[in-house]
C-alpha cells in the first residue's frame, strides 16, 4: 500500500464504533446474476469486435456452477475460528434475472423476469447450484444478503436492448450482460445499466421501491429466510430507497460509502462511520479490507489484505473483506477460480494463525452485534 491508501485506511477504521473483538466477515457482490453465459459465447463476442477481454468482470464472471460453489465450499469449511466454526461468506445476491425467451415474445416491449432459481436450471453446469446453496446456507457457510431483484436497471437496460447498438444487440441475443470497456470509457459506471436503483429523474423512484417490494419478497422464497442487510449494486442508492427497504427488513446497510444521483447527472458520495444510523434506523458498516485477485493476478493480495485487517483490528474494527463473485467462477477460465481459492485457503490460514482469537462471522451476526451496541 501506498502512504494516501494507509493515511485513509487509517482515518476510516479509527472513526466511529468499535468492539474488542477480532471479527473477520467476507461479503461478496453479484452472486446468482447472469453475466457471460459460456466460454463459447465469450469467443463468439471477442470475434465479432467486442472487447470482453479488457475487463475482469467480462472475461472471468458467469453465474456461479455446482463446480463453483463446491470448490468455494471446501475452502470455506477447511478453516477453523478459535470456537471451532469454518470460515463464512456473505454473498450478496440477486433474486432474479431478465427471461429473455418471454421478453423476446413480447417484442422487446415489455420487461419480464425469472427468479433466479429457474435461471439455474437453464445450464447442466448450473441446475444444483441452487440445492448446494441451500446446503452451503444449512451448514453456516454461505449466508446471503439482498443485492437487488435484478442486477440491472430495468428502464435503461430495455432502452439498451431497443437501441441500434452492435454490442447491446449481440449480447442479448446470447443472453448476457457486458461492461465493454470501449464504451466504459466515456460513461460513468452510474449511468450504465448495471446500478439497479440509479436513477435519472426523480419519478423513475416509484417503479425502484416496487422493485425493492418485490426483490425481497422474491428472496424470501428463493433463500427461506429475510434478507436483513443489503449492498446495493454499484453502490448507487438514496435514502428513500433505503427507507422503503426498511421496511421489508432491511435494518443493516453495508453501504457506509455510497452514491447518490443529483440532477446534473453527477454522482454525490455519501460516507458514513462505523454504526451510523440512517433516519429509519437502520445501521450502516463498511467494507474495509479488499480481496479481488481476478482484477490482477499478479498482486499479492493476500499480504494486501493481512496489512489492511492489521490496520482494521489496530483501531477496534471488524475486517469485512470485499471480495466480489467474479473471484470464485472458473466456468469460462478454470485457472481464474482456482488461482484465487489458493490465495483464499492462505489467507484464511494466515488470519487464524496470526490471530488465534479471531472469530468468522457473516453480515446478520455483525447487525446483531452492532444494534446491540
Amino acid at each position: 500500500m501506498n502512504f494516501k491508501r494507509i493515511l485513509a485506511k487509517n482515518y476510516i477504521n479509527a472513526i466511529g464504533w468499535r468492539t474488542n473483538k477480532r471479527y473477520v466477515l467476507i461479503e461478496s457482490d453479484d452472486w446468482g446474476s447472469i453475466r457471460m453465459p459460456s466460454k463459447k459465447v465469450y469467443d463468439l463476442l471477442l470475434s465479432k469486435g467486442i472487447h470482453v477481454d479488457k475487463d475482469y468482470f467480462d472475461q472471468y464472471d458467469s453465474l456461479e456452477s455446482t463446480d463453483d460453489l463446491t470448490a468455494l465450499f471446501e475452502v470455506l469449511t477447511g478453516v477453523k475460528d478459535s470456537l471451532g466454526h469454518p470460515a463464512v461468506i456473505t454473498p450478496l445476491a440477486v433474486s432474479a434475472n431478465p427471461n429473455f425467451e418471454l421478453i423476446e415474445q413480447k417484442q422487446k416491449k415489455e420487461y419480464i423476469y425469472e427468479p433466479i432459481t429457474e435461471t439455474y436450471k437453464r445450464h447442466s453446469h448450473t441446475e444444483k447450484s441452487h440445492d448446494l446453496i441451500l446446503q452451503g446456507i444449512a451448514n453456516g457457510i454461505y449466508k446471503p444478503q439482498f443485492h437487488g431483484r435484478e442486477h440491472l436497471h430495468v428502464k435503461r437496460w430495455m432502452e439498451a436492448i431497443n437501441s441500434y447498438s452492435f454490442k447491446e444487440q449481440l449480447a442479448y441475443d446470447n443472453q448476457c450482460l457486458i461492461i465493454s470497456r470501449e464504451e466504459m470509457a466515456y460513461t460513468p459506471v452510474h449511468q450504465t445499466y448495471f446500478p439497479a436503483f440509479a436513477y435519472d429523474h426523480i419519478e423513475e423512484l416509484d417503479d425502484l421501491n416496487l422493485i425493492i417490494e418485490d426483490g425481497t419478497a422474491l428472496f424470501e422464497k428463493v433463500y427461506g429466510y429475510k434478507a436483513s442487510s443489503i449492498c446495493p449494486p454499484c453502490g448507487v442508492v438514496n435514502s428513500q430507497i433505503l427507507e422503503v427497504a426498511s421496511r421489508h427488513g432491511i435494518k443493516g446497510l453495508q453501504a457506509g460509502q455510497h452514491f447518490v444521483p443529483q440532477k446534473d447527472g453527477t454522482i454525490k458520495i455519501i460516507n458514513k462511520k462505523w454504526g451510523d444510523m440512517s433516519a429509519t434506523h437502520q445501521i450502516y458498516w463498511r467494507r474495509n479490507c479488499t480481496f479481488e485477485p481476478s482484477k490482477n493476478h499478479d498482486l499479492d493480495w493476500v499480504d494486501l489484505c493481512l496489512k489492511e485487517i492489521n490496520i482494521a483490528f489496530r483501531w477496534g474494527k471488524p475486517a469485512t473483506i470485499n471480495s466480489h463473485r467474479v473471484n470464485y467462477i472458473g466456468s469460462i477460465f478454470p485457472k481464474n477460480r482456482d488461482k484465487t481459492l489458493k490465495q483464499l485457503s492462505l489467507l484464511l490460514k494466515t488470519i487464524v494463525k496470526k490471530w488465534p482469537d479471531v472469530e468468522f462471522i457473516d453480515s446478520e451476526k455483525l447487525y446483531n452485534i452492532l444494534s446491540s451496541k
